[in-house]
């Protein structure tokens, strides 16, 4: 963690030319010093450098399924979840060399020049263009505005180069669980907190997030969620000005996903995110093989 103490001695060479203060200096260091570990709180080498604890949103509660790894097997994973129901698995921890790769430091300094897309809360990314990796984390990855229009809620995922990332995505570990059938591919992600996907639906999926926490919303397929999202909201507006309205019938099940846990939904259920936190993230997408 690194702090501006530039500006703190400045301050502090400031409240020297005023005569009240020479009693109390130590104090006032202490406060000024305070303030910038303030500025920087949550990026530690524990969060990769990464953003971690902030305030926009909580975690909420878990009321989906949920199970530790270590009673849970490949059989029983597709007997009791694979083709029914959303569920959290605890205790995965298999990607140590990919989350050491993805620092923020380390992923400025081996690709901070590469060109990523963005995509918004309205899905798309059409007519934006790219920007490079380390714009998009040092001007961009800030925590959300709640004005913030679902248009203008940029973050990055999916859209990664994979032939110049083989070298981060070589690193990846896929869970130990599959549905039976099914190809495994995996896409990439990064996000500010207050970014997030609004409820849509696909094929069935694993995710984790390699740093900070990602709230996830839920209904089955058979859902009419028009009376319960409005996809002209971000999802942070959403959570804000809409969930609390929810009537207890009609809100999602939901989950917070932190590192070393899996959440795993079947074909067609219908979801959405909301990054907590500064989030790298990753999402392993299963299809028919062919």
């Amino acid at each position: 963690m690194t702090y501006n103490f530039h500006e703190v001695n400045l301050n502090l060479e400031v409240m020297a030319l005023l005569p009240w203060t020479h009693a109390i200096q130590p104090v006032l260091l202490l406060v000024v010093v305070a303030a910038a570990v303030a500025a920087e709180e949550g990026r530690s080498s524990q969060n990769g450098g990464w953003r971690v604890g902030g305030s926009l949103a909580d975690a909420g509660p878990c009321t989906i399924a949920r199970v530790h790894s270590s009673n849970l097997s490949l059989a029983a994973f597709v007997d009791r979840y694979a083709y029914t129901e959303p569920v959290l698995i605890d205790g995965v921890d298999q990607n140590e060399a990919f989350r050491k790769e993805c620092t923020r430091r380390n992923l400025l300094m081996a690709y901070g020049h590469r060109s990523i897309k963005l995509t918004t809360a309205t899905s798309t990314s059409l007519g934006r263009p790219p920007v490079t990796l380390q714009h998009y984390i040092e001007h961009m990855m800030e925590p959300q505005a709640l004005q913030t229009a679902a248009n203008e809620s940029l973050y990055h995922f999916g859209d990664t180069d994979r032939i110049q990332w083989k070298s981060v995505f070589d690193l990846y570990n896929f869970p130990e669980y599959e549905v039976p059938e099914m190809a495994p591919m995996i896409s990439f992600g990064l996000g500010g907190a207050g970014t997030g996907v609004p409820m849509h639906f696909h094929g069935p999926t694993f995710a984790e997030v390699i740093y900070g926490r990602k709230r996830w919303f839920f209904y089955p397929p058979t859902a009419d969620i028009r009376t319960s999202y409005h996809s002209d909201l971000s999802m942070l507006q959403w959570y804000i000005e809409d969930y609390p309205l929810l009537p207890l019938a009609k809100r999602p099940l939901e989950c917070t996903l932190e590192p070393n846990q899996i959440i795993y939904f079947p074909d067609r259920w219908w979801h959405s995110t909301l990054n907590i936190d500064e989030s790298v993230f990753v999402s392993t997408f299963l299809s028919p093989r062919v």
